[in-house]
């Protein structure tokens, strides 16, 4: 439930950001959104227990907490102006992915 909400929430900023933006702003690739992204996957998936992976749900969550993760800390950071908010969408996005990984749909029940 929670990764399903910041997917959706992350598009929601990405075609906001592309109804909005500049055409010269596509060219822009997120590389070190990606990293935090990552990171934030590695983290989401330490604080929800370590769950054992399945190769099928490692790819929705790398794909969900990388790539779709790091366009919209590209849209955020856009739309809003301010640094920080790219980092903190990266990084929470990419922890809210983690969940995908977990065989209940909430994490802590």
């Amino acid at each position: 439930m929670i990764a399903i909400a910041a997917v959706l929430a992350d598009i929601v900023l990405i075609l906001t950001h592309r109804v909005r933006a500049s055409p010269e702003s596509a060219k822009h690739t997120p590389w070190p959104y990606m990293a935090v992204g990552l990171a934030g996957c590695a983290a989401g998936w330490l604080a929800i227990g370590r769950p054992d992976t399945a190769w099928d749900d490692l790819f929705l969550t790398l794909i969900c907490g990388v790539v779709v993760t790091s366009e919209a800390a590209h849209a955020t950071r856009t739309l809003s102006g301010r640094t920080w908010a790219g980092w903190a969408t990266a990084f929470v996005s990419g922890a809210a992915a983690a969940t995908w990984l977990l065989p209940d749909p909430l994490p802590f029940t």
